[in-house]
């Protein structure tokens, strides 16, 4: 469980790292990142039963689909 922690702190750190790099000040970036690399380790720390870890997968989709939108829709 503890590693799971852990790789989530260094994945975080790496992308902050990154978005520093390239200069992103926009917030729905920064948060639809996060919420992706959250929804990639989450599993991996605490694995869910059968029902409550499809709910969270339907979470998680909705979460990317409208994530995914939103930093697309200003320049369409």
């Amino acid at each position: 469980m503890r590693t799971g922690y852990v790789a989530m702190v260094i994945i975080s750190g790496l992308f902050s790292a990154f978005f520093i790099y390239l200069g992103v000040s926009t917030i729905d970036v920064v948060v639809s990142v996060f919420t992706l690399i959250y929804w990639a380790v989450a599993p991996f720390v605490r694995p869910l039963p059968k029902p409550l870890g499809l709910v969270h997968m339907g979470i998680g989709l909705a979460l990317l689909a409208v994530f995914g939108y939103s930093p697309l829709a200003r320049y369409y």
